[in-house]
Order: C-alpha cells, then sequence, then structure tokens
C-alpha cells in the first residue's frame, strides 16, 4: 500500500503498456515484498496493463496498491485498489501498517 502524487501519466499505444509516475508520499505494509522503500518524495514508477484503468489524473493523489511483475517491476493492474487520498486517512494507514501480519507468507 502506498500513497503518492501522479507526475506524469503515459497511456502509450493500444498495444503496449502504459506507465504512471509517482512521487511518493509514503509507503505501508511493504515488508514482505522484498522492496526497498522509497523514500518521502522519490519518484516510483508503475506500468499499466490497461489504457484506461485505473483511472488516475495528474496532479492528484491517491491510496493504491499494485503487485510486483514477474520481472520484479512494479504493476499497477485494472483491477488495482486505487482511491483518491485524503490527508486523514493518514493516521488509519499509519496504524494498519504497525500491525503484524497474521497470514502465513
Amino acid at each position: 500500500v502506498l500513497t503518492g502524487t501522479v507526475k506524469s501519466l503515459s497511456r502509450g499505444p493500444p498495444q503496449e503498456p502504459g506507465w504512471v509516475v509517482l512521487s511518493v508520499l509514503s509507503v505501508h505494509k511493504s515488508g514482505g515484498l522484498g522492496v526497498p522503500q522509497p523514500a518521502k518524495g522519490a519518484a516510483l514508477r508503475l506500468q499499466l496493463r490497461c489504457r484506461l484503468c485505473p483511472a488516475l489524473k495528474k496532479g492528484s493523489s491517491y491510496v493504491l496498491m499494485g503487485r510486483l511483475g514477474e520481472d520484479g517491476g512494479s504493476l499497477l493492474p485494472p483491477d488495482a485498489f486505487v482511491v483518491p487520498y485524503r490527508p486523514q486517512q493518514q493516521q488509519i494507514l499509519g496504524n494498519l501498517s504497525k500491525r503484524p501480519c497474521r497470514g502465513t507468507p
């Protein structure tokens, strides 16, 4: 789970994936992925498999849950959880980050 602001968006031709570049606001619950934590303000590039979804707008901030591709790159699939970010959510997300995972790896 991460929060970020869309800095650039490239949908690309229909047969190729697009890309979104986010400025990271914060990262939550990424320890199990083995991905280094990007610093606040760092740019993070995610691949978009669909040209139209998820619906993102340049300059807007979102809470996103993506996944890693086979090559280790970050993916934002069409069915990814994406909602507009509001600063009031920061405390809830912070509490979520502190909770231990109860599932089995």
